[in-house]
């Protein structure tokens, strides 16, 4: 009797075993791959046309700054009439307005339950910053580098990504003044030509960092990476980010041309808003504490190049 209980037993304990491991057998699903930027600003805008069709109340206890938005039921932001890609530009298929600056855009519009309105009259980044002084619009939102000049004019949040500063030398240029192997010491002391975008922050940087440099300003950073790739200039200086941008994109760039990555300077990309906004200021700070948190594995210079250049980007 008693073997045939332990029999039981042991047949009660095989099938339990079975039974697990079939169910670890099970195959997992597949892992979904993330949606490309057009995808990404396509479902914001329809949460924003959602959100943005309820009517609010109870606006007379918000400060003047923040009720005159939700009153009028739209945000504005400014932008340059020129696509700044990743940050903003258009879909080649669609037309639509893409990149990280929109999404960001999107999302604060959305979090506040009104419309997202995008102007993109101005030339450069401090006809951006002028737009804000002028309060033609609320947020500049143009990839708009956070400056001790600027910050006269506008109120800027924190940074919602840093980059490191970069030039992009000219290989057969630099051969003929000086070898790569005497990089650091030509970099510290540069005094070859430099091309930089004009009315942009790399005209002040160029000035504070490479006195002794001829800089030379160009209306586009695409004028500026030809005159780079003509030899006209020695170097581009500019964000680590557009640097990595113009290895991936153009042909034998990383044969003919020499990126230089300066460790000890900064430039933190971030908003601004007018001197007399300051709880519109408050309020985008603690707005992008969660978002930065939310978002911190995407806001990297290689994600960043990976989702909006590289292949299946869905752009």
């Amino acid at each position: 009797m008693r073997g045939i209980k332990y029999l039981w037993r042991l047949a009660l304990c095989a099938a339990v075993l079975l039974s697990c491991g079939r169910r670890a057998e099970v195959p997992l699903p597949e892992q979904v791959s993330a949606p490309g930027p057009l995808a990404v600003v396509r479902q914001l805008e329809e949460e924003n046309k959602q959100r943005s069709s309820v009517a609010m109340t109870g606006l007379r206890s918000y400060p003047k700054e923040m009720r005159t938005i939700l009153e009028r039921g739209r945000i504005v932001f400014g932008m340059t009439a020129a696509d700044q890609k990743p940050f903003f530009y258009k879909d080649e298929q669609t037309g639509r307005l893409i990149g990280l600056d929109v999404e960001l855009a999107y999302s604060i519009a959305n979090r506040l339950g009104v419309r997202a309105v995008f102007n993109r009259e101005a030339t450069s980044f401090d006809g951006v910053v002028l737009k804000v002084v002028r309060k033609e619009v609320d947020v500049a939102l143009s990839k708009l580098s956070r400056t001790t000049r600027r910050s006269a004019l506008v109120r800027f949040t924190r940074p919602y990504i840093t980059f490191r500063q970069a030039l992009l030398l000219n290989r057969l240029e630099l051969a003929k003044v000086s070898s790569e192997d005497n990089l650091p010491l030509f970099i510290r002391r540069f005094t070859g030509t430099m091309a930089v975008i004009e009315n942009s922050s790399y005209v002040g940087y160029a000035g504070v960092n490479f006195p002794n440099a001829l800089v030379k300003t160009y209306a586009t950073w695409g004028e500026c990476v030809d005159a780079l790739f003509a030899g006209a200039v020695l170097a581009v200086y500019r964000d680590e980010g557009e640097i990595l941008i113009v290895n991936e994109t153009r042909e034998n760039s990383a044969i003919l041309m020499k990126p230089v990555f300066i460790n000890d300077t900064q430039d933190p990309i971030a908003m601004a808003v007018s001197h007399e906004a300051p709880l519109l200021e408050a309020w985008l700070n603690t707005f992008l504490e969660e978002y930065l948190l939310q978002n911190s594995e995407e806001l990297t210079v290689g994600r960043i190049v990976k989702k909006h250049f590289g292949q299946g980007g869905g752009i």
